[in-house]
């Protein structure tokens, strides 16, 4: 219906319009603002009645549409400032988990190094016990060795100087007698 009214008026409009168009050649010689008030009146009509149907017709619709888009372009801004929000959260999330990860790999490697170092050190100390345990053994060895040529050497001598033969019961009782007498004075002043 307003598209018929509209269809209407625009053919009065254009009709008055060349009839104007067509007096203002006839008569070039008058001004601007000459001519009839029956045309003055059906311009002015002309104007007001497409001004009413572009206002019904194209204005309304092209303000919804407008209104539209500025409600379909700001739902896109919040959705956007949604996103970066929740971006934002998980990268808060994120930089939290990667900062635990790497505290629980100082820790663990913190633990793991203690673990390694008491190890070591237990190592160490059972290696340390072995070579004292080593050096006992070998001086034991030694000094038995060292008694046992010192018995030969005393078994010699004593030959020499009794002028018998000193039996090996007599060997063992000599022996066995330094050997307790030894062990009965301080370490530091051992007398044969």
């Amino acid at each position: 219906m307003a598209l018929r009214i509209f269809t209407i008026l625009l053919a009065v409009f254009l009709v008055s319009a060349s009839t104007s168009a067509a007096q203002a050649e006839q008569s070039r010689d008058q001004g601007l603002f000459s001519g009839s008030f029956a045309d003055a009146v059906w311009t002015v009509a002309a104007f007001v009645a497409v001004l009413v149907i572009l206002s019904k017709v194209a204005w309304k619709p092209m303000v919804k549409r407008l209104n539209a888009r500025e409600q379909h372009i700001q739902q896109q801004i919040d959705a956007a400032n949604n996103a970066r929000q929740q971006a934002e959260k998980l990268f808060d999330e994120y930089k939290q988990q990667g900062t635990k990860l790497i505290q629980d790999a100082t820790d663990y490697a913190r633990q793991r190094q203690e673990e390694l170092l008491e190890r070591a050190r237990k190592e160490v100390l059972s290696l340390k016990q072995k070579a004292q345990d080593d050096i006992e053994y070998a001086r034991v060895a030694a000094l038995e060795k060292l008694w046992a040529d010192a018995t030969d050497i005393v078994s010699c001598l004593s030959q020499e100087v009794l002028g018998r033969t000193v039996t090996a019961e007599d060997n063992h009782r000599l022996m066995q007698d330094a050997i307790g007498q030894i062990k009965r004075q301080p370490d530091g002043n051992r007398k044969i």
